[in-house]
């Protein structure tokens, strides 16, 4: 799958007004479809293989590899302290299982360990939480084979899991009963682990800077040791009215996860992974896309009726809405930049920016609705936003600069966006003032 870098001009967002806010987008990748960016790391679920850009370090360019795995790359996160990805596959052409969820090494791309989902079960969502000082991972999955709503966008009478799995980080000796390679992984292991480099970008991705070959010491590597393995162990599992699609992690002692149209505020009593207690409900009119938080305000993309605001009060354990979509928007992905403003992408091909900083309380209407800051179209669905930060570099300054990064200045303040599409156009929509617009 060829992968090439776009050379297009870049494209100011349409502001609402003159005090809106204003993005400069500019594509830094095209490829097939993109659905899932994740800390610089990208994925492409239309064949059996998982692609991904590495920043290797600030001087260096960005490389982008394709691994194949076997079946379909549905969801990528990445994992810092054993500095490998977790990937949730389905359409697995096993036996006994038709999805999992895999260790993978981000250098060779071997398989490394693997929890396998029950027969029939599809795998839809996962997220790392935090209990305490521990990280686990809960995945939501879908125990029906049917779509997950009606043409109408009201839910489907379907169940789903909630699983939480702890990460384990153990010694070979003592998991010598465990299957590390599968055979997609070995035929990666048999070849270089840069084995095919199919494109890269001149702009840099801020992400999890990884070593650009097994023989650079510049860096630390993401190198696998021999006497190290990390597997996946069920810890809890419970069965919810509806497919989960959606999981977020919340004030750093919640989660939140739907399920149909209705999303939950779960903890774990005593900071027990074993254990999950449901403490509060919302629901929404339709279909619920998409969950995501930034600090107490929450934000739910309803499938039909836009972003809501909401937020959770815990002394009484109950969900409070603040403000709604001034508009039907039909949503693919939403990601909150602060307290007040949110990105949300819809399946017509655009972007917005909605706002709630000035908000009034006199005003007249009995909903309180969001404020358009700007949209951006570009006639392409972007599945996943994420924030992320950017810094543009020339390909000449690597010639002038001697490519030496060592002066260079990196923005980490993730206010930029970056989103990917089904048309496989990475973008990215970085902030400017009123005055570079005009």
């Amino acid at each position: 799958m060829a992968v090439s870098e776009e050379e297009c001009s870049s494209t100011k967002s349409r502001s609402a007004s003159n005090n809106g806010a204003r993005y400069l987008a500019k594509c830094v990748l095209r490829g097939s479809v993109i659905l899932q960016v994740v800390r610089g790391h990208f994925r492409s679920p239309t064949s059996n293989d998982i692609v991904f850009g590495v920043e290797m370090v600030h001087s260096k360019r960005l490389n982008v590899q394709k691994f194949y795995l076997g079946g379909t790359p549905r969801k990528v996160l990445y994992h810092s302290e054993s500095r490998l990805l977790l990937v949730m596959r389905t359409e697995l052409n096993q036996d006994t299982y038709s999805s999992d969820i895999c260790w993978v090494d981000p250098l060779s791309g071997s398989l490394l360990s693997s929890f396998k989902l029950e027969l029939g079960e599809t795998g839809k969502s996962m997220e790392l939480v935090r209990v305490v000082n521990e990280q686990v991972l809960v995945v939501g999955t879908s125990l029906s084979s049917g779509p997950a709503m009606m043409p109408s966008g009201e839910a489907e009478s379907t169940k789903g899991r909630l699983i939480v799995l702890c990460l384990e980080h153990m010694q070979n000796s003592d998991s010598g009963s465990m299957t590390f390679c599968s055979k997609a992984g070995l035929s990666s292991q048999r070849t270089s682990p840069f084995r095919e480099i199919v494109g890269y970008a001149a702009e840099q991705l801020s992400g999890s800077s990884l070593c650009s070959s097994p023989d650079d010491t510049s860096c630390d590597g993401v190198r696998l040791e021999e006497s190290e393995a990390w597997q996946l162990r069920l810890a809890y599992t419970t069965t919810w009215p509806g497919m989960v699609l959606s999981i977020c992690p919340y004030l750093d002692r919640y989660l939140l996860a739907s399920a149909g149209n209705s999303f939950y505020v779960c903890g774990f009593p005593n900071d027990n992974p074993q254990r999950v207690r449901r403490f509060s409900v919302g629901r929404t009119r339709f279909m619920i896309i998409s969950l995501t938080a930034h600090f107490t305000r929450i934000a739910v993309g309803d499938c039909r009726d836009g972003v809501v605001f909401y937020s959770y009060h815990e002394d009484s354990k109950k969900l409070e809405q603040l403000y709604c979509d001034p508009e039907q928007r039909l949503v693919a992905d939403c990601i909150l930049m602060d307290v007040d403003t949110a990105v949300v992408s819809d399946r017509k091909g655009s972007i917005a920016v909605l706002s709630c900083s000035n908000h009034f309380e006199d005003n007249a209407s009995p909903e309180c609705n969001l404020t358009l800051k700007c949209s951006y179209y570009r006639g392409e669905i972007a599945m996943s936003i994420k924030k992320g930060s950017f810094s543009y570099k020339l390909p000449a300054d690597d010639i002038l600069k001697g490519c030496d990064g060592s002066n260079a200045i990196i923005d980490f303040s993730e206010n930029s966006i970056m989103a990917s599409t089904l048309l496989g156009s990475i973008i990215m929509f970085i902030p400017i003032s009123r005055e570079s617009s005009e």
